[in-house]
This record gives structure tokens, sequence and C-alpha cells, in this order.
């Protein structure tokens, strides 16, 4: 299978299910999350399409060219672990260790020293920033550790 298809089908899927158990005490409360929805099921049904667009390589029965099921694999693995390590140490250390993770992936080859403190320093400052935002404008609270104690 295609794991631009299954990238696709699976937004689309979790799309659906949050669509499925919304729940707002009045309809102000449901803007933002139902905006954010609807931006992940056209996102979802957009790379679904392109997904089924794509040319194969020159045989016509292997993967789409440029996509790697291994890479599929290791991104899934590293949205899973910052999921499971939210809990454990909390937003910002997990949220910065999987963005290094993911832009390792991304970028492909041997890590070099000079990637990996531009990326690492970009993280930090997109995850204070989001922080920030979370905490202070939008007053969600965010995971803290349970590991650590912060």
């Amino acid at each position: 299978m295609r794991t631009d298809v299954i990238c696709g089908a699976i937004l689309l899927g979790v799309s659906a299910v949050f669509w499925v158990q919304r729940d707002y005490n009045n309809r102000v409360d449901g803007l933002f999350p139902d905006m954010v929805l609807v931006a992940l099921a056209l996102l979802g049904t957009w790379i679904l399409l392109a997904g089924l667009r794509t040319r194969r390589d020159q045989a016509g029965d292997g993967p789409p060219v440029g996509a790697d099921p291994r890479m599929f694999a290791a991104a899934a693995f590293v949205l899973i672990a910052w999921a499971v390590g939210l809990g454990l140490i909390g937003f910002t250390i997990t949220s910065v260790l999987a963005y290094v993770a993911m832009t390792s992936l991304i970028r492909r080859g041997r890590p070099h020293p000079r990637n990996l403190a531009v990326d690492t320093t970009v993280a930090v400052a997109v995850v204070v920033a989001c922080f920030f935002v979370f905490t202070r404008v939008l007053l969600v609270p965010l995971p803290v550790s349970t590991l650590i104690g912060m």
C-alpha cells in the first residue's frame, strides 16, 4: 500500500473521529476546533488524492517514486514516542526531541553537527513560542513532566 494514501486516509479518519465527538457548550466555543478539523480533513483529502495520482516506479508495481515505507514507519514511531513522552517528560522536552528527530528523518543521510545545532535551535524557539502562546494567550495548560516534576 502506498504511504501517502495511508497518511491521507488516517488524517481523514482522525478528523472524522474528532468531528463525531464534538460537544460544545455554545457555538463560539467550537469555532476554532471546528476550523482546525475542517482544515485537517481538507489536508487529508488533498494528500489522499495526490497519492492516488502520483506515478509509480518504472515497473509499475513498486511504491511511488520517493516514498520509503521505512521512513513512514520511523515517522510514525517518532510521533507515537512523542505522544507517550508528553505525560512522562512534559511538552517542552518531548517536543524538542521529536522536532529534531523529524528533521533528521527528513534530511536523510548522516546527521552533521551543524545541522543538528540549527535544528535544535529552531526546535527550542518554536516549542517555546508554542508553549507561551498556549499557556499565556490561549490559557490552555500543556502536559508537564511526571518523572522530572516540572
